[in-house]
């Protein structure tokens, strides 16, 4: 059963593939290469099930910056894990609600659904949709997701000394063109595997996003990120998630996660 990187909520379940040449730090690293990495990354324990209150802040840099309230939710299923997200406030988007699932099969997407309260149906989010922004934010859809081990290809690029942590550093190449991430830059720490960082370069290979983590530690005996901050590089957007509230293995009803309870967002 494979363990995604959920511990950063919202996004980083980053499952990637090898590109073949493994880099100059390969020896320092004792042989590992970047997929051996990323995949210790991918199956670390991140609990059976979660449950989180995140603040979303939105800032454009031009008026006062706009503040969500979401509850988040998580199970593993055995082959599956799902996902909801319910938005509580503002009004303009309480009862809002987001359904994923993510699947072992590396060659399964993942299932995405969105509910709109104001429209009273439920969108699935299918093909290129998922490169759309999530709900305003600096999250694309697929940045929610995991990221199948197929989609990329992947060279261990050395090391660093991030915020005193030392880190490995991985370049992940999207193999399909269409991708809107031509690759990705991605610092993880050497003691959990955790998410420090990562640089999201467009097709024109500039710097598009950068993600940034931060209030690592263990819940529960479980790494956990407390805050992370993608920044827009090129229209200086920022959307920042602080988690709270923050429990594990708990109990949580299977109906939780389905279609048709999806529907009933404004009352959860």
């Amino acid at each position: 059963m494979k363990k995604r990187n959920c511990s950063a909520p919202l996004l980083i379940a980053v499952s990637l593939l090898i590109a073949g040449q493994v880099g100059l730090s390969a020896q320092s690293s004792g042989g590992q290469s970047g997929y051996d990495i990323m995949k210790l990354a991918d199956e670390r324990y991140t609990g059976d099930t979660a449950q989180y209150s995140l603040t979303m802040t939105l800032d454009s840099g031009r008026g006062a910056p706009r503040v969500r309230e979401v509850s988040w939710y998580f199970k593993d299923f055995g082959d599956t894990e799902k996902t909801l997200m319910v938005f509580k406030s503002p009004r303009d988007v309480a009862g809002t609600g987001y359904l994923s699932f993510s699947y072992d099969d590396d060659d399964q997407d993942d299932d995405m659904w969105l509910y709109l309260p104001a429209m009273k149906r439920i969108r699935r989010i299918t093909g290129s949709g998922k490169n759309d922004d999530f709900m305003g934010t600096d999250f694309t859809y697929e940045d929610l997701g995991s990221r199948n081990l197929g989609k990329d290809n992947f060279t261990l690029r050395g090391e660093e000394v991030v915020d005193g942590e030392s880190c490995w550093v991985v370049e992940a190449k999207a193999k399909d063109s269409r991708d809107p991430y031509g690759r990705r830059l991605i610092r993880l720490r050497k003691d959990s595997y955790i998410f420090i960082s990562v640089d999201y370069y467009d097709r024109q290979d500039r710097l598009l996003k950068t993600l940034r983590v931060s209030g690592i530690g263990k819940i529960d005996g479980i790494w956990t990120a407390r805050k992370m901050e993608m920044t827009n590089m090129q229209n200086k957007h920022s959307t920042t998630i602080e988690m709270s509230n923050i429990q594990f293995n708990i109990p949580l009803d299977d109906n939780l996660f389905t279609v048709t309870n999806l529907e009933r967002g404004d009352r959860r």
